[in-house]
Order: structure tokens, then C-alpha cells, then sequence
């Protein structure tokens, strides 16, 4: 027997043994009829929320795994780590810095990540290699491509000896190369064509651009390049520039995205990855000024935390971990001056 059954039949008798007492059995039992009726609709009825919710998040694991592109932009601190997936096979470029790789590991466990098929270093500096130990160690990795570049610290020189020692396959890439995805996305280098020499942080400049692709959609990740590379990008590569999310370059540093650059972009969605409170004061209120004044939409991982955007290859939509409102959006550009 159902439970709201026998609740109707005990209620029933509750109300007739009132009408007993009460002498007024013909009134009371007039109300059993109206009683039993809404019991029984309480027992056929649907629920309101959970159902909903949980048919909802099904189709969309379904969805996202056939034929949607999504790309994360992990919250972890004052660093860079962009997850990108499609079908099953997971990119990561970058990985943050050395104190944030338990909670990288963490959200890469949350967005069910068991291998690595692409692990990509722009750069060798810590705040973009640092947890690539933490990552090699806890999962299986394909490939790696790297920059390229001599950097002589213990960090940058640990991660490609455990490449080494693991015997992963390995490869420098340069402006002008494509690594393979699947059939229907591209990764496309842009920069460096050569290693740059003489600028006022050629680690920085060095940093790998790369144009993501599925079919009408783009997205340009830039690494830490800063102004001198965003020159040369509008003369090697003007027709690639223009797409719709951009990874902002170096955190939003001043140092970074010349009102040029950010023109041949165009921008709808700009992503800044950066720590809240940090201490180099990204991103530049200037900086994010320029994007407002292109219409560009503006997300940092510092107010919004994880940044999700998702694409079937014609539009996207993005998502946020958390919501923050504009006093807090000002409070964060009025932080201070910025150090580059």
C-alpha cells in the first residue's frame, strides 16, 4: 500500500470518529470526499525541481560529449591553466603555478579528466609550469609541446627531465604549425616563427599563440606575449587575429593588449586569468578599459572563478562558477596601480 493511502485512510477514520464526538457526522463526512481527493493528487504528483535538474544535466553530458567544443578557464590563482575538451579527449595548456596544483588536480578530477592527451607549456615560467609536475605525476599524458625555449631553472628543467625519464613524446612547436585535434578542431600556432632576442622579456614573448578552432568559432590564447609580439601578430598573421573569445594576454598586464591588437581581435568575450589581491595588481584597469570600449564582454577568473565556454561550432554561451556584482567589479580595477 502506498504511503499516502493509508494516510488517507487513517485521516478518513480521524474525521469520522470527530464527527462522532462532535454529533455533527453528516458535516464532517460531507469533508471525506474533498480529503481523499487531494490526498490522491498529492500522490500522483511530480515533483517541481529535481527531475527537471537532473534530465537537464544529463542531456547536456550527452551533448557536450557528441559534438560541443568547451574550454575552461581554471581558477587557480595568480597563474594560467585553460582545459579544453571535446569528445573525450582532454588539452591542457598550462598548469598554474606550483602552490595551486592540488587545487588544479582537483577541478581537473571534477571535470572528469583520467588522461591528458595534450599538455601544452606557452611558457617556462613558474606561474605557467608550476603544477606540471603535480599533473605528470597523477595522470597519464600523450603528448607534450613546449616553447622551446633555454630556461635555466630547476622547475623548467625537473619538467623535462620527468618528460624524459616517462618517455613522452615530445615537441617544439613554431608559428606557422597546426596540431592535430580531430577532424572537426584545429589548434593553429601563430607565434613565435623564431625564438625573439632582445625585448624586454623574451620569456614572456616567446610564449606560444594559439588560434583554437571548430568551424565558425575561434578563440585566440596568448599566453604572456606582450606588446612587441601583438605588432608583429597584426603584420604575420592579420587574417587569424579576429575571433570571438580571447584569451587576454599576460593577465591583463599593461605590458599587453596595445588598442591595435585588440582592434584586429575583436573580441566579444575576453578571459583574464588572475589571483584576486594579487600582488602585480592584474588585471590593468586601462587594459580592461579598452575592452569595454570594443563591446567585449569581460570575465576574470579573480570574480568569477572557473570560466566555461562552450561552443557547437557556430555560437557559444559562457558560464561562471560564481557571480560578483559591479561595486565588486570596481573595487577590483581601483585595487591599486599595476606592476607590470
Amino acid at each position: 500500500m502506498k504511503k499516502t493511502s493509508f494516510l488517507a485512510i487513517l485521516l478518513a477514520a480521524l474525521v469520522l470518529a470527530a464527527g462522532v464526538v462532535t454529533k455533527d457526522s453528516e458535516l464532517v463526512k460531507s469533508y471525506v470526499p474533498v480529503l481523499l481527493e487531494q490526498l490522491q493528487a498529492m500522490d500522483t504528483a511530480v515533483p517541481k525541481e529535481m527531475p527537471p535538474k537532473a534530465e537537464a544535466k544529463t542531456q547536456e553530458a550527452v551533448k557536450t560529449a557528441d559534438d560541443i567544443l568547451a574550454v575552461t578557464a581554471l581558477d587557480i590563482g595568480q597563474g594560467d591553466s585553460i582545459l579544453v575538451q571535446m569528445q573525450g579527449k582532454n588539452i591542457l595548456i598550462d598548469s598554474g603555478d606550483r602552490s595551486e596544483a592540488a587545487r588544479l588536480l582537483t577541478k581537473l578530477e571534477e571535470n572528469h579528466v583520467e588522461q591528458i592527451d595534450m599538455l601544452i607549456a606557452t611558457h617556462p615560467h613558474a606561474d605557467h609550469i608550476g603544477g606540471m609536475k603535480a599533473v605528470l605525476n597523477r595522470f597519464p599524458v600523450k603528448q607534450v609541446y613546449d616553447s622551446g625555449q633555454n630556461y635555466k631553472t630547476k622547475m623548467y628543467n625537473d619538467f623535462r627531465l620527468q618528460i624524459e625519464k616517462e618517455q613522452i613524446p615530445f615537441e617544439v612547436l613554431r608559428g606557422g604549425q597546426e596540431v592535430p585535434v580531430n577532424e572537426m578542431v584545429k589548434l593553429k600556432v601563430l607565434s613565435p616563427q623564431a625564438l625573439y632576442k632582445g625585448t624586454p622579456s623574451d620569456t614572456n614573448n616567446n610564449s606560444l599563440v594559439l588560434r583554437l578552432e571548430y568551424n565558425d568559432f575561434a578563440m585566440l590564447l596568448t599566453g604572456d606575449i606582450q606588446a612587441e609580439v601583438e605588432r608583429d601578430l597584426l603584420q604575420t598573421a592579420p587574417a587569424a587575429l579576429q575571433v570571438q573569445v580571447l584569451k587576454v594576454a599576460h593577465h591583463g598586464s599593461k605590458t599587453s593588449s596595445i588598442n591595435e591588437f585588440l582592434a584586429a581581435v575583436k573580441p566579444k568575450i575576453a578571459v583574464i586569468s588572475s589571483g584576486e589581491g594579487n600582488k602585480y595588481k592584474h588585471p590593468s584597469p586601462e587594459v580592461v578599459q579598452r575592452l569595454y570600449n570594443l563591446q567585449a564582454d569581460v570575465f576574470n577568473t579573480a570574480l568569477c572563478g572557473d570560466i566555461i565556454i562552450k561552443s557547437n561550432g557556430r555560437t557559444c554561451d559562457i558560464t561562471v562558477e560564481k557571480f560578483y556584482d559591479e561595486q565588486q567589479a570596481q573595487a577590483a580595477l581601483d585595487g591599486g596601480i599595476e606592476n607590470a
